[in-house]
């Protein structure tokens, strides 16, 4: 995507509506990744990722490295707006306008099935989107508690992600959100809320917002850490102030995985408090990794040449079509990881795309789809792993974690000796007679 800054954004919507008719994908878990200060990326099964309020280093956190489709910016202070931290791929939405006042921004950022790079175009009732396809709109609030006369004003920014809404508060100010606002806001399901005070609400005022919201997951941000050299309170007092019908919880890294809630499920509710940097893995672990990604990037650059009729070829010999390798090989991948995950932490599904093992009984997932696409599927898998690997902190390379026949060394060496096999086997159709051509 080219490079390109959305500095106001008006005529969109004149009305924003708490029905959001984007179709999602809520068998698949979203990522929300704190880095510090404000700073929050959002990253999906389809590999869309969102960031909000990127920090400037100068403030005591390191640059993370990692880039976005999107960055989102609640206002224009320096601890909130570095969008050059992500890199010259991101398009910067920028949430106020050139007079100060919260854009009427609604958005959506999406990526068709054979799309080489996603599209952000404004949100329209009557346009159709893929079910992978990320919403984001504006929330008019302020950045103190005088109707914006100390400090102007701040926009909030809901999400809506694989059937998981977000909302980012930014530099709340007020101490108590009108009934429009939460009209507008509606269910949430993760809140990322300021608790340090001093520029914003502090730890009460933030845990009474909470009470308003009622979210399913409260993640605090926006308060001091050691690394941080701005004067903020801890989230201290906020946690003493939450309602104790919240769960403490602390994720060895800074991801938070949330699914969509599934009508009648029993969920307690959660104040997740991240780390600001990802779970490291132990040298081993990390080494078998990189060597089961590597070998699913050579399968990658084996099936991203093909076109969709060689990946529906169906050989005279009576083997599997190349579609039905690339889709056994990822959803084989897939299907142990998740298992694992979904044993760990019930927030991830489990997820199942493995096809049918017989050709005769053998459906192709996406007849559609061209090599590329399904390169990006496996991509997608890389990511996957990689993304809630922290869950295997804890577990030793020769035990069976939850979920699992094979132990952790053994999956891992078996994945990548899968995705070698069948590359292989997949390459032999290329000299067999019927094979065809572009």
């Amino acid at each position: 995507m080219m490079r390109r800054k959305i500095t106001h954004i008006t005529g969109l919507l004149t009305v924003l509506i708490l029905v959001w008719p984007v179709v999602a994908d809520p068998g698949k878990p979203v990522a929300v990744r704190w880095w510090g200060q404000a700073f929050v990326t959002i990253e999906t099964y389809w590999n869309l990722t969102i960031a909000i309020d990127p920090y400037a280093t100068s403030i005591g956190y390191d640059d993370p490295k990692i880039t976005a489709d999107v960055v989102l910016v609640t206002h224009n202070h320096r601890d909130h707006s570095n969008v050059s931290l992500l890199g010259k791929g991101a398009t910067a939405v920028i949430g106020l306008d050139n007079k100060s006042n919260v854009a009427s921004i609604d958005m959506v950022l999406d990526r068709l099935p054979n799309q080489d790079k996603p599209t952000l175009t404004a949100f329209s009732p009557s346009a159709e989107y893929s079910i992978h396809a990320v919403r984001f709109r504006s929330i008019t609030s302020f950045h103190d508690d005088q109707s914006g006369s100390r400090r102007g004003n701040n926009a909030m920014f809901l999400i809506q992600a694989d059937g998981v809404r977000i909302l980012h508060c930014g530099d709340l100010g007020q101490t108590k959100l009108t009934e429009d606002q939460l009209g507008l806001i509606g269910q949430v399901d993760v809140l990322l809320i300021p608790v340090g005070g001093v520029y914003t609400v502090d730890g009460k005022q933030a845990a009474a917002i909470v009470a308003q919201i009622s979210p399913r997951y409260v993640v605090p941000i926006h308060y001091k850490t050691p690394q941080l050299t701005i004067p903020l309170n801890t989230d201290e007092e906020f946690l003493k102030a939450l309602s104790s019908k919240y769960e403490r919880k602390t994720p060895v890294g800074n991801t938070l995985a949330v699914a969509h809630n599934l009508a009648g499920s029993d969920e307690s509710l959660q104040v997740v408090t991240l780390h600001t940097r990802p779970w490291k893995m132990p040298n081993e672990l990390a080494e078998l990794f990189k060597r089961k990604d590597a070998a699913n990037r050579k399968s990658q650059e084996v099936f991203a040449k093909l076109s969709t009729k060689q990946m529906n070829h169906r050989p005279s010999n009576g083997t599997h079509t190349p579609r039905w390798n690339a889709e056994h090989m990822m959803g084989r991948e897939l299907g142990f990881f998740s298992k694992i995950y979904n044993s760990v932490d019930p927030a991830i599904p489990s997820i199942n795309l493995n096809p049918k093992q017989m050709p005769a009984d053998y459906v192709a997932a996406h007849p559609d789809w061209d090599g590329k696409e399904e390169a990006r599927q496996m991509q997608r898998v890389i990511s996957f792993t990689r993304r809630f690997a922290y869950l295997f902190d804890g577990i030793t390379l020769e035990t069976k974690p939850p979920g699992s026949w094979w132990t952790v060394r053994g999956l891992l060496e078996q994945m990548q000796r899968h995705y070698g096999e069948h590359t292989s086997n997949v390459k032999d159709k290329f000299e067999l007679p019927d094979w065809p051509g572009e």
